[in-house]
């Protein structure tokens, strides 16, 4: 590998990856849908809008009122944030590696296990960008519906969700960081991108809700809830230890163990 494909390749794999329709769709999906389900969500806990009905039902266990903090408010939006943001980082981790693993047309990039390793790591640095602007965002923006559906109630005139303790941004961010290189590492070491992907869901959706059930205080160390509490006011980050270092183990044996016959197999 020379120093002149050094750039090469970063801007390609750059430009590449912020224009996949399949991480666009995702990261859109995300904030527009963990938007509008605060903004639901406030209307049902100020009792303005049924919890259920003939379509949607929507339950929550807060509710506001006058005598509400701006963090009851803000719990609102974490909780929209916990439950999609999971999701969207392992949709997009997996993605980035994914199908081309095994269908052999990196070998036409990457002629040498060095420049194959290198791609590889620009792809690591990659999904952990993309997932933590995709987290921020998606944070962002369920902020400004959580405020916008706040603004509609007299009684919680005296609210604000941006006075709120602790970062849900930033939380989201290393969530979605933390959650898409655990995806990546896992589908880059399996070459299994779309199992990889079924299973992850399957746990953050299911499973995990049912082992908190019966773990008790010790589910704070499961990786979703660990990552979930980044968005807390004083998050324990003794916990979230363990999955990180899982999720950057994980890539970086990826990106370290790749061979060209592992590409073209």
């Amino acid at each position: 590998m020379t120093a002149s494909s050094v750039p090469r390749i970063t801007r390609t794999e750059s430009g590449r990856w912020v224009r996949d329709p399949v991480v666009l769709i995702t990261v859109s999906a995300l904030i527009v849908v963990s938007a509008a389900l605060s903004y639901l969500a406030i209307s049902v806990a100020t009792g303005s809008t049924p919890a259920g009905g003939n379509g949607l039902q929507l339950q929550t266990d807060t509710t506001l009122s006058g005598e509400s903090t701006n963090d009851d408010l803000a719990s609102m939006a974490r909780s929209s944030l916990t439950m999609f943001v999971p999701i969207a980082a392992i949709l997009v981790g997996a993605r980035f590696a994914g199908g081309e693993l095994t269908s052999g047309a990196l070998l036409q990039i990457g002629v040498a296990v060095r420049r194959l390793r290198f791609l590889f790591a620009v792809r690591m640095v990659l999904v952990a960008i993309i997932a933590g602007v995709a987290g921020a965002a998606a944070a962002a923006v369920t902020l400004a519906a959580t405020e916008m559906a706040r603004a509609q109630f007299a009684d919680l005139a005296h609210l604000t969700v941006w006075k709120a303790d602790g970062s849900p941004i930033v939380g989201a961010a290393m969530q979605a960081m933390l959650i898409a290189l655990l995806a990546f590492g896992l589908s880059a070491l399996s070459r299994r991108s779309i199992i990889v992907t079924i299973c992850m869901l399957v746990y953050v959706i299911g499973l995990e809700p049912a082992l908190s059930g019966l773990f008790g205080h010790a589910s704070a160390w499961l990786p979703r809830t660990a990552t979930s509490q980044l968005m807390l006011p004083q998050p324990e980050l003794a916990h979230v230890l363990p999955t990180a270092l899982l999720a950057l183990l994980l890539a970086l044996i990826a990106v370290a163990s790749l061979r060209r016959d592992r590409v073209a197999g």
